[in-house]
């Protein structure tokens, strides 16, 4: 551990500067400390079932018999801490020594491991006077929690008070920007190229797809050992990736492209690797760091492509797209990970979100038969299928097989008209334009030779003379 150089000077100082509010009293209201004296301190907005465990730094020094407040006692190696307090790297500095068992600590250490985990979203524990650094771990939801500094602490009146610490609140001192606690998520969004179809995204084959990922990154102390971000996204087989339409932005800010590398004031923020139907984006976290001094990190926005090719799925589950966000969910456990070309699955101290969107594809389906009492179905009738009443915007264009089915796959939810181009050998064209609704309802999974879609129409011809 890099060895500290002052001494703290008063703890009520430092209770004052991490914002505590004396909401927990002394186990004895005299006014007289007492080496027995306790008091609260409580964490709120702690996830429930997370396990808190505080590590004590600091302790009283009472006079003779216990009686009589004379000093506060540090680790030995807690030396470099001013009155203002300590900043966010300081407590990191000391969280660390903690994990790596570099520090000397009391002897008193509160668990809930084996006790009670944060019921609700409140942590509560019953201290004697001191300084303690909290530890969070074992979230379920995620959420990264930064160590955080408690006091209990003997004011004025001569009793020992606790406090209150929000785990959603910013550090007060060093860097006001990061937080004591983040919950990293991605968020998938398709931003182009889709036809709603009650809350479903539907295209056609070759209609090219626009994916927006917004990722909310992590607060991490400039010293912490493990500030992994990184992005992976798959494409279903439906979905054709393009690697050259990947972009990654931010907000009133210029990025720039080069090769694999996107540059912000001529710093690399990410590095891509294309995978097989997808990418990997590995981002830098100290240099999206936007104001070195507060702390406060740079948002970056990922866009990119995807062409539904024809194994795209028709109805059912439709064609899925995952993005997987990896994250340190630890600061001081493991390491940064530096590959572009790999996913930190089985880092140490790395969680994960995901989030995902489908897209849906449908199908028209069209049987042609002569108009006989029983009726010979027809092959080699070609239709064209339009998405405008005067059949100029040609959508697909089929031919019945043996047993007068057509069926196409190039279409999105909408409506859709059909019309004869060619009549099979020995019958007339019929003229006729057929509209047709595609949509959810209509949709199908399949496309056999007896098609199920709902959408299907019969379209009879004449009988030969």
């Amino acid at each position: 551990m890099k060895r500290m150089k002052k001494l703290f000077a008063l703890l009520m100082t430092l209770a004052m500067v991490m914002g505590l509010s004396i909401t927990g009293f002394a186990a004895n209201d005299d006014g007289i400390p007492d080496s027995g004296d306790t008091a609260t301190v409580t964490i709120t907005n702690v996830k429930s079932g997370a396990v808190v465990t505080l590590y004590k730094v600091a302790e009283v020094k009472y006079g003779t018999d216990g009686q009589g407040f004379l000093d506060y006692t540090w680790a030995p190696e807690i030396t470099d801490i001013t009155e203002a307090g300590p900043t966010t790297d300081q407590i990191n500095t000391i969280a660390k020594a903690i994990k790596s068992g570099e520090i000397t600590l009391f002897d008193t250490i509160y668990h809930t491991d084996d006790e009670v985990e944060v019921e609700g979203t409140t942590y509560t524990a019953t201290v004697s006077g001191g300084a303690y650094i909290a530890l969070i771990t074992q979230a379920t939801d995620g959420t990264v929690y930064n160590p955080i500094l408690l006091t209990a602490t003997y004011g004025e009146t001569g009793n020992l008070s606790g406090g209150n610490i929000d785990s959603k609140s910013n550090y007060l001192y060093g860097s006001t920007a990061v937080a004591k606690s983040t919950t990293p998520t991605i968020d998938k969004e398709i931003t182009g190229g889709s036809t709603d179809d009650d809350g479903r995204d539907t295209a056609s084959v070759g209609d090219v797809i626009t994916f927006t990922l917004n990722p909310t990154i992590p607060d991490y102390p400039s010293n912490a050992t493990n500030k992994t971000f990184f992005i992976s996204d798959t494409m279903s087989d439906g979905l054709t990736f393009d690697y050259s339409s990947l972009t990654v932005t931010i907000t009133d800010q210029t990025v720039t492209k080069d090769n694999n590398n996107f540059m912000l004031n001529d710093k690399i923020i990410a590095t891509a690797y294309a995978t097989s139907n997808g990418f990997y984006l590995n981002f830098n976290y100290d240099n999206l760091i936007s104001n070195p001094t507060t702390g406060a990190v740079y948002q970056p926005i990922v866009t990119y492509d995807a062409v539904i090719n024809a194994n795209a799925v028709v109805g059912g589950n439709g064609n899925v797209n995952d993005a997987k966000l990896y994250y340190a969910n630890d600061p001081n456990a493991g390491t940064t990970w530096d590959k572009a070309n790999e996913e930190p699955e089985t880092a140490t101290g790395v969680a994960s979100d995901t989030d995902t969107e489908t897209v849906y594809t449908y199908q028209l389906g069209f049987r042609k038969s002569d108009d006989a009492d029983t009726p010979t179905y027809l092959e080699g009738a070609v239709f064209g299928i339009y998405s405008d009443s005067e059949c100029k915007n040609l959508v697909d264009k089929v031919t019945t097989n043996a047993n007068g089915y057509a069926v196409s796959t190039n279409v999105a939810a909408g409506t859709y008209y059909v019309k004869e181009l060619v009549a099979p050998a020995g019958y007339t064209l019929n003229t006729t334009v057929y509209e047709i609704e595609a949509n959810w309802d209509t949709a199908t999974t399949n496309i056999t030779e007896t098609v199920t879609d709902l959408s299907l129409i019969h379209i009879s011809e004449p009988t030969r003379p």
